[in-house]
Order: structure tokens, then sequence, then C-alpha cells
């Protein structure tokens, strides 16, 4: 397997002890095994002083009640950890005047205040009741805070003196995010930037909260993702690309690309906003990570160059900056993301750059997918935001290093090689880890998120030399898509709303045709149209979707799709199980897990001789696949379920109390005291089917099992009847068949042709 950068390999479990309990319905062992990745995620920071006036870093690496982080830049050493209880990461850090830190958190919505030298942090508490995410903090000359939130794209001003929050009010009906803002010094306004699905830019009075749209007519974009101000300009990163406003009159400003000479209203940027202002200029992150310029004076942008090349910032974008002075220069420090706790120093006099790693806490990592290797029983784990990989080893207990590969939404192995769809791309990778890790290998082997607005790749299916991806849309987007990729050729086809305005969650190729069950949501930012899933008929030939039904009506999402030991098709509908007869194109049996809706992301279906287990909901649950009775056997905190060859099962665990599923949990069923079980619908005697429904008479043992085995060399016809009608005798006695079962049981083994 190859190396992997940024996730810390674990000696054992962490985050919680190993803890077993016993399960009802099937003798099973649920096992808690801790945390098997910690990793680096950190989405902002800021440059302040620390007590005794040296430069220190503030960041909030993401994890479990996450710490805030103090780094020395000149020392390079983590000075303290300062708790933020309940938070589990940060959009944004900034320092007041005073140089007191705010923290905006997630998925509290609580605002934090830490002042250097204070044993602990003061809890706010949310500066909007109801609202879960804190951004783009910044403060006025007074050290009074405002901020913008979500999910309802409020817009609120704090003052520290007297401790009253004004809520500005939600800016938008329909837009969740008021994802960026910035105070402006000079005409006593804040300036908000909305995302997705649509950029605006609001500027508000704070003295009187007057609003006015300032958004350019024409003006594309699906969000502010930065604000920033410097000498009477207003700079916003919208879709990566830096635009310009005049923060007097609000008009849209074109600058100099001195590269080409070109007059532009926008520029690439790779970096969280830009600077703050030194020299008459503010510095960022561009494409390819090389530093830019601004000079506002001119208007003109421009790279930085020392000897004759790019001052490239190799460890990331640029996400936290500020200026020191050093021999009475100015020079910039800052941090690169997200994953590496690159940090950098930029002398603006030489154009030296210095950049190193900072030793900001590792943590716990809340866990985005599993999925189990077919070939030697490891067990993989992905990351959330961070898409970090790691292989957890059962026999050990470790867990070892696997490529980064983003995001994973969805995954599946076929011909010994893994491919996995990564958010926020829309994208198709192909890792082969029998192969070194190198530029092609994890390999990107699609993008639909620009193309076809196409982002989370929920479902993700290989067969018969293609793989066949469900898709929820982009941001403020309706309408999910099924991609069919050809392995060989490379080729792919993108089939947009195959049940209009829903995305597609689940495949299930099956002979010459596809099965998909769709789920009610559209992208990001928007509220279903669509008000019931349903499954449906794909023909790969034509691209069309030659039918589709209903097999649940109400059912928010239909998450999986598998082909049961029958023939038949088994589905999760939000919290029921439903049996599809493929050729009559019926429903056969509905069986309720619990009530209440899911989503794309949520439901997972594995078999093992007859039975069905599943996560849904949070909660672990077993299908007897004969008798159609449902027993939920773990409740509270799952997502996710694969399967290991000897049967165990792994899921994803949210420890008691938490927020996040930062743990990897087994569940092991009891051995199968028959193994390879008849499934058949009715009880065959030999060759005589008897008509007796067959089931499970205990666990792992159908009511097939229980009688003696017709191949066992028999010296006579009548010692096979006997020996049936003896363990016939047992199961009528035991109360699991009835008189008239037992005696067609009994008349079968007569009829059959076992001992001639």
């Amino acid at each position: 397997m190859a190396t992997l950068v940024g996730v810390a390999l674990l000696p054992g479990p962490a985050g919680a002890e190993t803890t077993a309990t016993a399960g009802p319905a099937d003798g099973g062992v649920f096992t808690d095994l801790g945390a098997p990745l910690t990793t680096l995620t950190i989405m902002e920071g800021a440059v302040g002083k620390d007590t005794d006036g040296s430069d220190v870093i503030y960041a909030v690496p993401a994890g479990e009640n996450a710490n805030l982080n103090v780094v020395d830049v000149h020392s390079r050493t983590l000075k303290r950890l300062v708790p933020l209880p309940g938070a589990s990461g940060s959009w944004a850090v900034t320092v007041a005047p005073d140089g007191t830190v705010y923290v905006g958190a997630y998925a509290s919505g609580h605002l934090y205040r830490y002042r250097p030298g204070d044993a602990a942090a003061t809890d706010l508490g949310q500066p909007v009741p109801g609202e879960t995410y804190v951004y783009g903090l910044t403060t006025d000359e007074n050290g009074v805070v405002y901020g913008g939130t979500h999910p309802n794209a409020h817009a609120f001003r704090y003052d520290p003196t007297t401790g009253a929050v004004t809520d500005y009010g939600s800016l938008d009906d329909v837009q969740q995010y008021a994802r960026a803002a910035v105070y402006d010094p000079d005409h006593k306004a804040l300036f908000v930037g909305l995302a997705t699905p649509k950029a605006r830019l609001i500027r508000i009075d704070v003295a009187t909260g007057a609003r006015q749209e300032i958004t350019p007519a024409g003006f594309t974009g699906n969000g502010f993702y930065d604000l920033n101000y410097a000498g009477g300009r207003v700079f916003g990163n919208v879709d990566n690309q830096v635009v310009v406003f005049d923060a007097a009159t609000g008009q849209q400003v074109s600058f100099t690309d001195a590269a080409t000479g070109a007059v532009v209203d926008r520029y690439p940027i790779a970096a969280r906003g830009v600077s703050p202002p030194s020299g008459g200029a503010v510095y960022f992150t561009s494409s390819g990570l090389a530093l830019a310029r601004y000079d506002l004076a001119t208007d003109t942008v421009s790279r930085v160059v020392a000897d004759d090349e790019p001052v490239v910032l190799s460890r990331g974008p640029a996400i936290a900056y500020g200026w020191a002075t050093e021999d009475d220069q100015p020079v910039l420090y800052g941090l690169a993301g997200n994953y590496s706790g690159g940090t950098y120093r930029f002398d603006p006099a030489d154009g030296s750059l210095t950049q190193w790693s900072s030793p900001f806490r590792y943590v716990p990592v809340s866990l985005m997918h599993a999925i189990a290797d077919p070939t030697d029983g490891t067990v993989l784990v992905n990351a959330y935001l961070n898409g970090n990989t790691g292989i957890y080893d059962p026999a050990t207990g470790r867990t070892g290093s696997a490529p980064r590969l983003g995001q994973v939404e969805g995954w599946d192995w076929a011909d010994g090689k893994l491919y996995a769809g990564i958010y926020p791309y829309g994208a198709l990778t192909l890792w082969d880890p029998d192969s070194p890790t190198n530029p092609t290998n994890p390999r990107r082997l699609i993008s639909l998120e620009a193309s076809h607005h196409q982002n989370r790749p929920v479902a993700v299916v290989p067969s018969g030399g293609k793989v066949y991806l469900g898709t929820t849309p982009g941001y403020g987007h309706y309408g999910g898509a099924l991609t069919v990729y050809d392995i060989a050729s490379g080729a792919f086809e993108v089939h947009r709303d195959i049940v209009t305005d829903q995305t597609v969650a689940a495949l299930l190729p099956l002979g010459n045709v596809v099965f998909g069950g769709s789920s009610v949501e559209g992208g990001q930012g928007t509220e279903p149209r669509a008000t019931e899933a349903r499954l449906f008929l794909f023909d790969p030939v034509t691209g069309t979707r030659t039918a589709a039904y209903t097999p649940v009506p109400g059912a928010h999402s239909i998450n999986e799709l598998s082909l049961g030991p029958d023939g038949k098709i088994w589905g999760l509908a939000d919290g029921t199980v439903f049996v599809f007869d493929p050729d009559s194109r019926t429903v056969l049996r509905r069986i309720p897990v619990f009530t209440g809706s899911t989503g794309a992301q949520d439901g997972a279906l594995v078999w093992r001789d007859g039975y069905l287990y599943g996560v849904t909901g949070g909660r672990l649950f077993l299908v007897d696949s004969l008798g159609g009775a449902a027993s939920v056997l773990r409740q509270g905190g799952l997502n996710r379920l694969t399967q290991t060859p000897d049967g165990t099962m792994y899921t994803l665990l949210r420890p008691e109390g938490w927020s996040n599923r930062t743990n990897l949990a087994s569940y092991r069923p009891a051995g199968d005291p028959c193994p390879g079980s008849d499934l058949r619908a009715a009880v065959h005697v030999a060759d005589v089917d008897s008509g007796v429904v067959n089931r499970f008479v205990s666990y792992g043992c159908t009511l097939s099992d229980r009688l003696p085995d017709a191949g066992a060399g028999w010296p006579t016809h009548g010692a096979f009847v006997t020996a049936v009608a003896h363990e016939v005798e047992e199961l009528v006695d035991a109360g699991s068949v009835t008189s008239a079962e037992g005696d067609a049981l009994v008349d079968s083994a007569g009829r059959s042709n076992v001992g001639f």
C-alpha cells in the first residue's frame, strides 16, 4: 500500500475504549473499535499576538469538542490548547484590535471569545438562535464583531462592551449561506456575501440596519466565499475568482492583469481571501499556489517573482494572513491549508519565502465512509471534509496508510481496483492498491460538477465493464443524474433528470437493464419539489428510463438496492425494506424497520446466509428473508455498513453524547450452525416440493436444513422416511410446524426416490 501524508497512524483504538455488547436476535456482538483516523483539518485561521508579544497563529482543527490551537511562528511550537466545548470546528477566526480572538463554531453555531492570558475561552452562545454555522467573522475599530450564519443566512453584530447581539435578519428567503462578511471602517458598513446557488453582495448600514443590494446586474457565480477590505476596496472570492468592488459606490472595479496587460474583472484565487494591506498592496495565492499581489494605487494584479521564479506556497493555499514587523520591515506570516499545518513567512523586501509544518494537534476525525477489501479483510475508512483514507486491519487493531482520495460519497471494488465517487467535484476516481502511489494513482477519471452540475456520487456500482454513478445535483440545482462510464474507453454518458427533480441514490445492474432508486433531494440550498421516491428501470442501450414505480408510498429516499438469494430485488426506502419482483414488476412485501425519513447518504444492506442486515436512520437491523420479520440490533448514531469475507460487519459510530461519527464499530453475528442454508420458498424433501412454507426455525437454520440430508447414502427408502418422520415429530412438538405441515413433509419423503 502507498504512503499517505496527513493521516496519523494509530497504535490502537483511540477516542473511546473498546466495548462489546451482545445483540438479541442472532447472538451477535457489537464492538466499538474507537477512532481509526486522526487527521488535521483547518478551514481558516488568524495571526495575532500572545501575551508575551510573540507572533502566533490561531486555528481550530476540526474534531469533537474542538480546541483553539495557539502556535508560535518563531519557535514553531504549540503553546497551548484552548477547549471550545461543543464545537466541531470553525470556518471563522478573527482577531480584534485589542488582541481578543473570536471563533465562530459549527455545528453548534456558537461564538467563542478568547483573551490571550485567560485560562479558558468564553462561550458566548448562539448569536442568532437556531443557526448552526458561523461564517465570515470581522471586527470594527472598537472590537465589535460581525458575521454571517447558516442555514438561514443571517448577519449579526456582537458588542463586547454590552454583550448585546443585533440580528440584522435573514438576507435571503431561499439561500442558506451568509458565507462571508467584512467591515468597512471608512463608511461604517458591513458587506455580506451570500452563497449557493447565487452570489449576492449586500451592504448593511451597521447603525440603522438598512440593507442595499449591490450585486451587479448579470453578475455570475455560485457564491461569495470570502470578503476582505483594503484601501476603499472590497475584495471577494467568487468561485475561486477575485472580484473587486468600490466600497463607496458599490460598483465593481476592473483591474489590470500585469502578465497580459488586459483589463479584467476576475482573476484566479486559491486562498481564504486576501491579506491585510501593507506597502500599498494585498497578497493572495493564485492558480498553481503562486503568490500574487494586488496594487491598490494602480488596480493591477501580478504574480510575485523572486530570482525570476514565481513564489509558490507549496504546502497549500493561504487560509490565514498577518503582518509582523522585523528589523523595522513588514513580513507576512500565515497558514496554508487545509490538511498539513503548513505555515509560511514571506518577506516582500527580498521576495524570500520560508515554509514549514507547525505542530497543530491532530484529532479523531468525523468519518464519511467505510468499505471492506474483499481480498484481505481489511476495512478502508474515509474522513469527512478532510478526505484522508486509512486502512484498518482487524487482526492488529491498527490503521495503516492509504492515498488521500477526497471526501467519498460512494465507492466499490472491481477487478481489485477501487472506484470512488468524490465530493465536491462530482468526480469518479480510480485507485489501484497493488500499484505505487504516483500522480496517476489514484487518478481522477471524470468530473461532473462543472459540466453537468452534479457534485455527490452517492451510488458507485461497477458492472460488466461499466461504472454506473448516481449523483446529487450541485448547490442550488435540481435533477440528479445517472452516468455510465466505460472502463475500457474512458467514455461516459450523463443522463440528467432520470426522475424529474430528484437525486439518483441507488443503482442495481441486473441482466441488460439497471434498476435505480431516487431521493426527493435536490442540490444543497434547495427545497424538494418531489414528494416521494421512485424505483425506476433504465436501459443502458437507449439511455432512457423505461418504467418507474412507487414501492413505498410517501418514502423520501430509496437508499439501497440489493439482489436477494431469492432472485428478487430487496430495497431500502427510508425506514422500510421492500421486496420487488423484477419479472412481474410488483412489490411483494414491505417490512417496516422504523418510521421516519432519511436522505440519499443514509442506508446500506448486506446479506449473510438468508439474513439481510442493514443500517438506516442510525439503526443496525436484521431481516429474516423467509419470515419477513425485522429486528433492530443497535439503535442510534450509526451510518454505512460493509462486510469482510469472514462475515464480520463494520459501521460508523457516533459515540454517545458526541455530534460526529468518529468511531469504527464491528458487528459479528454468532457462527452460522447451518451454513449454506436452503432458502427456497417451499421445503423440498429430496426432489419433492412439499408445499410447506420454508422458514428459519432457529438462528441460521431453516426448516429445510432440519430435515435429514437426502444425499447421505440411505440404505433403504424406509430408513430415510423414518428419519424424516422422527425429525418432523420433534418439530411438531416444538411448535415449529403444524401437524398438517408435518404430514405433508413425511408424505413428501415417502414420494421421494431416496433409498431406491
